[in-house]
């Protein structure tokens, strides 16, 4: 893969939510619709709630901290309003009038959808996220510390893989494929791109 291709994958993730409207925002992974609140003035109050389905069915996550961005809690919803999980964080994701960096999607294969968050307070190319997997046994998000440490994450259904993208200081491009085998993210090989292909 180019690096460009590379760094387009990178700014996939980046770009995660586009308004149509000041009040409304949308998924770019996976299109599900978000309101922003007027502004919290002073203290804390939700910052995003989004439309998302998870455990089985459709509900709503609020990102709650202290405005422009800094997060504290994603409370999440059942279609009902009653409250299924909180999940405490300190983060800075992007959130603004055209982009809310959150991702809910099927990151280990198993049928069921799970939630990530971009941190925008680490800078630079290698892009940090975390990412909290659905767990059926347990009936709610468990962080998973391998998959939030990679950087630039990429994730494919149709090769059941994830990928990672590192950008080294000269600029090359390691990429990082993984599988899961028995709730385990394990490395199964790597390539380097030499920057300037």
């Amino acid at each position: 893969m180019k690096r460009t291709a590379a760094i387009a994958h990178c700014g996939f993730w980046i770009t995660s939510l586009v308004l149509p409207a000041s009040a409304s925002a949308s998924f770019t992974a996976s299109f599900q619709p978000c309101e922003l609140p007027a502004a919290v003035s002073g203290g804390s109050g939700v910052l995003a709630r989004c439309q998302v389905e998870f455990a089985g069915g459709m509900g709503t996550v609020e990102l709650i901290g202290r405005p422009p961005n800094q997060l504290r809690e994603a409370v999440f919803r059942d279609h009902a309003g009653h409250t299924v999980q909180r999940i405490a964080m300190s983060v800075r994701p992007f959130i603004d009038p055209e982009n809310v960096s959150i991702i809910v999607r099927d990151m280990n294969f198993d049928a069921m959808p799970d939630f990530g968050i971009r941190d925008f307070s680490v800078n630079g190319a290698n892009e940090p996220w975390k990412f909290w997997l659905w767990d059926a046994r347990q009936d709610k998000f468990v962080y998973h510390q391998t998959l939030s440490r990679l950087p630039n994450p990429e994730v494919s259904s149709t090769s059941r893989v994830v990928r990672s993208y590192v950008i080294g200081v000269d600029n090359n491009v390691t990429t990082h494929t993984y599988i899961w085998r028995n709730g385990e993210l394990l490395l199964r090989g790597s390539a380097v791109e030499p920057a300037g292909r």
